[in-house]
């Protein structure tokens, strides 16, 4: 299934979480605090040794490789590949006996050594200025923030077969907005081996209270830096640390953002007129399906808004404030929004998508609407 934590088949998980049960109770518990080096190991993201290798077709042809004899003829009698190692008698040349190896130009296979095997797996296929960035670097840029910020680690892991894999952590100064609302910030790395698929790294609030992913692209504060899989990827994550360094600023500028959002007042008209800016309403024209689906989006967004995530926050039933209004959107984006998939993997895609995605790009843009000048 996609969207899915690693599973190895001894059965073991490619996760590790601090002092918690992991995602869905799969993979380690660490019994404290761990270095980042320790994540990767206990999470199994360690020595992989990702790299490019010369990527092969296999391709099918009219006559055996060693005896030329034609498909569906049978071998020369000297012809050992006619054995088909013992498994048939028959002697005829099939498929597999024409089938040669053909290099595929422009493209390269993305390999890595598997965490349990030890063996060879290929995770993608990428062209030849896709460069591979380890799990080791992104640790290490990690670690270069950590060092400073005094974060702990809190959870590493793999998803989707190897192809993303991310490392989080916990910074040790939160927020308390409006001293009723308590918010955390995490730090988070994201490493994607697939092409056209940019590495980051992400400064990100979460509110305690219902675990809400907050996004906030606040103007000089910047809360997220992408690292391209070029010839150039060292060197941008040498940036990427300095960068990062310096954004624990963030913090402050998001705290005094959020303390004007409490204190500002807002509307039922209000709130859906500002929800109309980041969900259209459907055309006069649309079908019925589409205009079901907007209902329940209206209705949901409505019933967070007159509910416990506006009256935990300093809300009443018939107005709110700016930062109720924003949480509600943000709320329904982490925890109501429709997914695709199984029931089983619905809570896995939404804690992926919390963070990364098109549902940040809406909490970004929601957050903008909501600001008060």
């Amino acid at each position: 299934m996609s969207h899915e934590i690693e599973i190895h088949a001894d059965g073991t998980a490619a996760f590790v979480s601090a002092n918690t049960p992991g995602w869905h109770r799969l993979g380690v518990v660490a019994p404290g605090p761990m270095t980042v080096p320790e994540a990767l190991k206990l999470g199994q993201l360690a020595n992989w040794d990702v790299r490019m290798e010369p990527l092969v077709a296999a391709v099918a042809g009219s006559k055996c490789l060693e005896c030329s004899k034609p498909l569906g003829e049978k071998h020369d009698d000297m012809c050992v590949t006619g054995d088909h190692e013992g498994q048939d008698d028959s002697r005829i040349v099939d498929e597999h006996d024409t089938t040669h190896a053909v290099e595929v130009p422009n493209n390269r296979a993305v390999v890595r050594i598997h965490p349990v095997t030890g063996l060879p797996e290929v995770l993608s296929v990428g062209g030849l200025d896709y460069t591979p960035i380890s799990n080791e670097e992104m640790g290490q840029t990690l670690q270069a923030i950590l060092d400073q910020s005094g974060a702990i680690v809190d959870t590493a892991g793999s998803l989707r077969g190897g192809l993303d894999t991310f490392i989080t952590a916990r910074l040790p100064k939160g927020i308390m907005v409006g001293g009723v609302d308590p918010v955390e910030l995490n730090l988070a790395g994201f490493n994607y081996f697939r092409p056209g698929k940019s590495s980051e790294f992400l400064i990100t609030p979460v509110r305690v209270v219902c675990a809400n992913t907050q996004a906030a692209a606040l103007y000089n504060f910047r809360s997220r830096y992408t690292v391209r899989h070029s010839p150039n990827a060292p060197q941008r994550i040498i940036e990427a640390r300095e960068a990062l360094k310096i954004t624990f600023d963030y913090r402050d500028a998001f705290a005094d953002e959020a303390e004007k959002m409490i204190k500002a007042e807002l509307t039922i008209k209000e709130f859906e007129r500002l929800c109309r800016e980041i969900w259209p309403a459907p055309a006069e024209e649309a079908n019925s399906a589409v205009k079901d689906r907007d209902d329940a989006l209206t209705g949901t967004l409505m019933q967070i808004f007159k509910g416990e995530t506006n009256e935990n926050i300093k809300g009443k039933k018939t107005r709110g404030t700016h930062w109720s209004g924003y949480q509600t959107v943000v709320e329904y984006l982490d925890h109501h929004a429709p997914v695709r998939g199984e029931d089983a993997d619905s809570a896995r895609i939404r804690a992926e998508r919390a963070l990364v995605g098109k549902a940040r790009d809406t909490k970004e843009l929601a957050f903008n609407l909501f600001q008060v000048a």
